[in-house]
């Protein structure tokens, strides 16, 4: 008996074609890899406050392990995410550009969503950009308008 799985192709495995079948493998193996990987949240122990050192030294450690399962869990994402691109035929196109990947980018970073060119363009425009600080010239014209309205409110 035809299940809706069935109809619908939920149980059909992917068709990967024999261009992107190396760089397949090594996606499932990288994700095979990450999810075996220990990304529980670390067991916290009662510190005691006459040894400060050593909470220090376990908070330290447990902020790492942390650190760690967000970078596991990130990165895991963008190898499902590629993953996915091949089934859907999108893999090795630019997600910036809409052209091909360069096939040493792919073998470096199989996961990777655009080319060289693509990776310039983000960081030319500032993707991710950091907060900028403004100029003290700036910053030293709003203190004194600031000192102004102060000394009018003492003589007032």
């Amino acid at each position: 008996m035809t299940t809706t799985a069935d109809i619908l192709g939920i149980n059909r495995p992917p068709t990967i074609t024999r261009r992107w079948s190396r760089h397949y493998q090594r996606l499932c193996a990288e994700r095979d890899r990450l999810l075996a990987r220990d990304s529980s949240t670390p067991q916290s122990c009662p510190t005691k406050l006459d040894d400060m050192t050593d909470a220090g030294s376990d908070q330290s450690l447990g902020d790492m392990s942390l650190v760690g399962a967000a970078v596991t869990k990130a990165t895991l994402q963008e190898v499902l995410d590629a993953i996915r691109r091949i089934e859907l035929g999108t893999y090795g196109l630019c997600e910036i550009t809409g052209r091909q990947i360069e096939p040493e980018r792919l073998r470096a970073i199989p996961w990777t969503r655009c080319s060289y060119a693509g990776q310039a363009e983000l960081e030319q425009g500032g993707y991710a950009r950091r907060p900028r600080v403004p100029a003290l010239g700036a910053v030293s014209q709003f203190d004194s308008a600031d000192e102004d309205d102060v000394e009018e409110e003492q003589v007032a």
